[in-house]
């Protein structure tokens, strides 16, 4: 008997279907291992929680900061306020920017094409560079011990401390605290009123054995709180003078200074009042 061709066709496409059917599926493991590295990285079940830490700001404790008396104990007695202090910071101005201009127009005269000769030309440039800087120099020192503020503070249990503001030569402000307004002596120096003497008086100790030491003043500088210097007073117990009206045998202090602070201070004197009179 003879079977058609789309019987047996049929007959194919049936079985076919069913073993279609009945073929396993893949494993979950199988799965994952046809799939390449990267899409088996799964995410943690529990969502990531972001935490924020601060960071305290730690000052630098090597750096001296000026102590001013600003406490609510202390007292301002006086205050002062030089009637020249615009004028000395326009003169330092001008000369430091007539320097820094010869300074650069001194290559300038040198290269530049002319009639004059090149010894000629080093001889205008070192005479320009020469005025520039005695000039800058001289009102330097004229200028830097000028006190644009001052102020007498009283603070509780303490002798008066006096605050002088100053400039330096490079337009720097600087601040003196004098711990020992006693110290302050007319000066002989030009351009100044008063200077921190070097003969210290002699003082009592009170039986103290030993090396005493007194810091008399002491100069910042105001933008970083840096200390410049120091004017410190040190005692020996061992060393010792006699008094002349009293009698007794008093020590003798040495000065020793510190790094550069400001000695000399220009003042008007006759603006002071007579809150000033700690002065001696």
């Amino acid at each position: 008997m003879m079977i058609s061709t789309r019987t047996i066709a049929t007959q194919m496409a049936g079985h076919s279907l069913t073993r279609a059917i009945t073929k396993p599926s893949p494993s979950p493991s199988h799965f994952s291992r046809s799939l390449p590295l990267p899409l088996l990285r799964t995410r943690p079940s529990t969502p990531l929680s972001r935490t924020l830490s601060t960071t305290p700001h730690l000052s630098n404790s090597s750096t001296p900061s000026p102590p001013p008396p600003s406490s609510s104990d202390s007292k301002v007695l006086a205050t002062y306020t030089g009637p020249l202090s615009r004028t000395f910071t326009r003169l330092k101005l001008f000369s430091l920017g007539s320097l820094g201009l010869a300074t650069i127009l001194t290559p300038i005269l040198l290269l530049a094409p002319g009639e004059i000769s090149l010894i000629g030309r080093m001889g205008l440039s070192l005479t320009a560079l020469a005025t520039s800087g005695v000039s800058t120099a001289l009102i330097a020192w004229i200028g830097t011990p000028y006190v644009s503020s001052m102020r007498l503070v009283s603070i509780a249990s303490q002798e008066p401390v006096m605050e002088l503001d100053t400039v330096s030569w490079n337009l720097r402000a600087r601040k003196t605290l004098v711990y020992e307004p006693t110290f302050l002596r007319p000066t002989s120096r030009p351009f100044a009123s008063w200077e921190i003497t070097n003969t210290p008086p002699a003082i009592t100790t009170g039986g103290v054995e030993g090396m005493v030491e007194k810091k008399i003043a002491e100069t910042f500088d105001v933008k970083t709180g840096k200390s410049l210097g120091e004017w410190i007073v040190k005692y020996n117990s061992e060393v010792k003078q006699k008094a002349e009206q009293a009698g007794e045998w008093k020590t003798v202090g040495k000065v020793e200074v510190k790094g550069k602070p400001t000695r000399y201070f220009n003042v008007h004197e006759e603006l002071l009042d007579e809150h000033w009179q700690v002065l001696g």
